[in-house]
């Protein structure tokens, strides 16, 4: 979370706004959403609210905020749920790396 922090930081309106319209490119999104697919209602002990404040406080932008949330969210239940993806991976690697996952080729 903290190089995640980090480099949000660094970023400006029109980077964010570059990754929203990467994020709702077809790949992407059908990616996203067949994995969300098949996550059922679990817990999840991840405290939303409170990383969806961090995250703002840094980006002043709540649609980038959103769809971060959305994904810790997502990699928390389908890894609890054992659901094992390469988008799933995808997901994880770029947030350990820091990195908002936006680009989607498979």
């Amino acid at each position: 979370m903290d190089k995640l922090l980090l480099n949000l930081q660094q970023l400006d309106s029109d980077d964010l706004d570059f990754i929203l319209d990467q994020r709702d490119e077809d790949q992407f999104d059908k990616a996203w959403c067949s994995l969300n697919e098949l996550v059922t209602e679990t817990s999840c002990p991840l405290d939303l609210k409170e990383i969806f404040v961090k995250l703002s406080g840094v980006t002043n932008n709540h649609e980038v905020c959103s769809y971060i949330v959305d994904d810790f969210e997502l990699i928390n239940k389908a890894k609890e749920l054992g659901i094992n993806s390469k988008f799933l991976k995808y997901l994880e690697q770029s947030y350990e790396q820091g990195r908002v996952p936006c680009v989607w080729n498979s």
